[in-house]
């Protein structure tokens, strides 16, 4: 007996009015899911591929080689979140989810390859990390850009946030919905269906 057959009942439930999604995401040709700690090396070759000006829109600042090695190391022993898009095996676009030291409040960033951009990725990762924070009941999630990364302004535009400018830079707040009774459940569910896909294909 295939266990596929009690388990999708329980994802149309989770995931109404849409296919059930599964982490990995198949999406633009290539796929979108959680990095772990034992993936730094991915993050780290992802960050290390950027030219001069994504580094700077990213990071606000000259990023050297030396600083986002040590940027990797950091952010794997920290509580942050890093969805990733992967395409054979190789990480083009990255969201990331960071705790500013309140249980409900936290940074949001992301960095897209520049062959990779104008495909909807950004978009998609945004809509992911948001469903991130309202599993976590996060209520304020803060985007700090420079005034001239136009992309990072319109990003967050669509998703409500609020823009204000601080010395030179544009600081975007986004308040996530608040979490409905099935969101944990829902996170924890994306979370663990590659371990799941991995018990249906030996039991089918």
């Amino acid at each position: 007996m295939q266990l596929s057959v009690y388990i999708r009942p329980l994802l149309s439930r989770l995931f109404p009015a849409e296919q059930p999604r599964r982490v990995p995401e198949l999406f633009a040709g290539g796929e979108i899911r959680l990095l772990d700690a034992s993936e730094k090396h991915l993050f780290r070759d992802h960050l290390l591929r950027l030219d001069g000006d994504t580094r700077r829109s990213r990071f606000a600042m000259h990023a050297t080689d030396a600083f986002l090695r040590s940027y990797v190391e950091t952010s794997f022993t920290l509580d942050t979140v890093i969805y990733a898009y992967l395409e054979n095996g190789i990480v083009r676009g990255t969201a990331e989810l960071r705790s500013l030291g309140n249980a409900d409040t936290a940074e949001a960033a992301f960095c897209v390859e520049q062959d990779w951009r104008r495909l909807g990725i950004g978009t998609r990762l945004m809509d992911l990390l948001l469903h991130e924070a309202r599993a976590r009941e996060t209520r304020h999630i803060y985007i700090n850009c420079l005034a001239t990364n136009r992309k990072m302004q319109a990003l967050a535009r669509k998703f409500s946030a609020e823009m204000s400018f601080e010395a030179g830079d544009v600081i975007g707040h986004i308040s996530p919905p608040e979490a409905a009774p099935t969101d944990r459940l829902r996170q924890w569910v994306l979370r663990q269906m590659p371990k799941a896909q991995a018990t249906l294909s030996r039991w089918s």
